[in-house]
């Protein structure tokens, strides 16, 4: 071969090797485990579940882990929590197993168990900032706002540009009454995720107790236009339009919010005050009552429920609906509320009492006043027996739509109505 040859010989296997690429060594064959993760990976979670679950029986820890992941993902936290209960008990300065044992006591509904496990994990990883998240948020749930004071300051401390964090910390200050710091963190939400629905709810729920419905009103619009379908914005939007004076598009938002979370109790209770307001009797005794049906022990509703009774001519009802208010007043109830069904309960009484006594066309005011002193003092209100005279005197609408029913009860040929 001439020296020409070989170079030309050369050159064409320098061109050949510059063309196949770099050598790429094969890649080393998966182990179980990582073909389950992969499995799981691609959404093959029931292929995964069996697979991991042959790992851990054979005292795979890591396969146990990852198992639980993927009970999660399937939505079986209750069996995650199972599955490492006993591991964490004997093993607890374990940060992952720390994290996940958190995570699905969480999802298992389980968070006064799940708030521990979400403080073991921070303190040996503080830079999990999902988990102080969540920490913090089942804080304010509980009532420690305190503690979620520290959590989500701590956390700022480290992911200072955290929107989450901000709208967390706001909901734990404005718990505690601080509403300017409250609004400021909220205003940090809203600047750092404008994209974010929940930012601009607690922006609204800040400015509300603030004071500035209008601003409120403009956060909540907000909110409903990232999220058409937000329940809680549409619930709020619907209250504040009812505060606004508004009352026929606080009707329809709040019909929405029905409509999107039909088990709302709250939506409902608030659905029904709006069209009382609006003089729909029959619709608003219909939203309370289903309201009632779905939370059957709260004071509230049934105190609206009597207002509703009372205008629609039913005081015998409202005095009814009222008694049951007062019995599910718990040691928490507040002052206010507790005043404001107290009196509620007086004047269905007064109300009542006079109506029958206009329809048998009976003018005996002393025995009236007998009477009604009586069953206010069975009724545990002898404190309110002084207003009776001025109730009387400011219950002359519920009055008459009360006689009006009795009257429209009574037989042609009766000419005094029988009393309801």
């Amino acid at each position: 071969m001439t020296l020409a040859s070989k170079g030309a010989c050369v050159a064409l296997v320098a061109l050949l090797v510059a063309c196949s690429g770099p050598h790429v060594a094969p890649e080393p064959e998966r182990t179980p485990l990582q073909q389950a993760v992969a499995l799981r990976e691609t959404g093959r979670l029931d292929e995964a579940e069996k697979r991991l679950q042959a790992l851990a029986v054979e005292g795979d820890a890591r396969a146990e882990l990852e198992l639980a992941e993927t009970l999660m993902l399937r939505g079986k936290h209750a069996q995650a929590v199972a599955l490492l209960k006993e591991r964490y008990k004997i093993n607890q300065d374990d940060a992952d197993l720390a994290g996940i044992v958190a995570r699905a006591l969480d999802g298992a509904g389980k968070p006064d168990e799940a708030a521990p496990a979400y403080v073991k994990r921070l303190q040996l990883h503080p830079r999990d900032v999902p988990a102080a998240l969540r920490l913090a948020e089942l804080l304010v749930g509980r009532g420690d706002l305190v503690g979620a004071c520290m959590v989500a300051e701590a956390a700022l401390r480290m992911e200072p540009n955290h929107p989450g964090l901000h709208t967390a910390l706001s909901r734990a200050l404005l718990g505690r009454g601080r509403v300017p710091q409250a609004l400021e963190h909220a205003k940090q939400a809203a600047q750092l995720a404008p994209e974010d629905a929940s930012s601009w709810l607690q922006m609204a729920q800040v400015q509300i107790l603030a004071g500035d419905l209008e601003a409120a009103k403009e956060a909540l619009q907000k909110c409903l236009k990232i999220d058409s379908q937000h329940a809680e914005a549409l619930r709020d939007l619907g209250v504040l339009m009812l505060e606004l004076g508004d009352t026929k598009e606080a009707v329809a938002l709040l019909k929405r919010a029905t409509q999107v979370v039909p088990d709302s109790a709250v939506a409902w209770t608030a659905l029904g005050v709006a069209r009382h307001r609006q003089g729909d009797l029959v619709g608003a005794m219909a939203s309370l009552e289903h309201a009632c049906r779905l939370n059957p022990h709260a004071p509230a509703i049934y105190a609206n429920l009597a207002e509703v009774a009372l205008d629609d001519g039913f005081p015998r009802r409202a005095v009814t609906e009222a008694r049951k208010a007062r019995d599910h007043l718990g040691a928490s109830a507040t002052a206010d509320l507790r005043q404001r069904i107290e009196r509620l309960h007086t004047r269905a009484v007064v109300v009542a009492l006079l109506a029958d006594a206009l329809c048998r066309n009976d003018k005996d005011g002393a025995a009236l006043q007998q009477t009604a002193e009586r069953e206010l003092h069975d009724a545990g209100l002898d404190a309110y027996l002084p207003e009776i005279p001025k109730v009387g005197d400011q219950a002359t609408v519920a009055v008459r739509a009360a006689h009006a029913r009795c009257r429209s009860a009574a037989p042609p040929s009766d000419p005094r109505p029988p009393s309801p």
